[in-house]
């Protein structure tokens, strides 16, 4: 289903995802548009990955503000992300702190960002495994 190859991290899963799980309700720009601060992990700030923010949102789509299965569904992914990753964190998945214009610039020296292709992989991934119906049935 990974469609989306242009945007920040969130972007790729929200706009490919969200009008799938939307029903056409919202398209991919719009999509494209909600999530656009959430890059960098969120706004640049190097906190939560945008591959998690953007399937988060995804999944609110997807359980349509269930709060609690949502809550459920929500932690075992961010749980399977952090044991494979090791963290969640933007700036602890690749290395740098990103608020700092010198580490910016290192960061793009080093090419750290075409890790990120992995995480939005990996986030897709395990978002398919919960936004399958079968899946969430076995899995609630």
């Amino acid at each position: 289903m990974m469609e989306n190859r242009r945007g920040n991290c969130a972007q790729a899963i929200f706009a490919t995802y969200g009008p799938y799980l939307a029903k056409e309700k919202l398209d991919f720009e719009y999509c494209m548009k909600i999530t656009s601060a959430f890059g960098g992990g969120v706004n640049g700030t190097g906190n939560v990955c945008g591959a998690i923010a953007g399937a988060l949102m995804s999944l609110g789509l997807k359980f349509n503000g269930n709060i609690q299965d949502l809550a459920k569904i929500s932690s075992q992914l961010i749980e399977e992300f952090r044991k494979i990753n090791g963290s969640i964190i933007c700036r602890e998945l690749i290395g740098h702190d990103l608020i700092d214009e010198e580490d910016i610039k290192q960061a793009y020296q080093k090419d750290v960002f075409k890790n990120c292709k992995k995480f939005v992989f990996e986030t897709a991934c395990l978002l398919e495994n919960y936004i399958d119906d079968q899946s969430i049935k076995e899995g609630i």
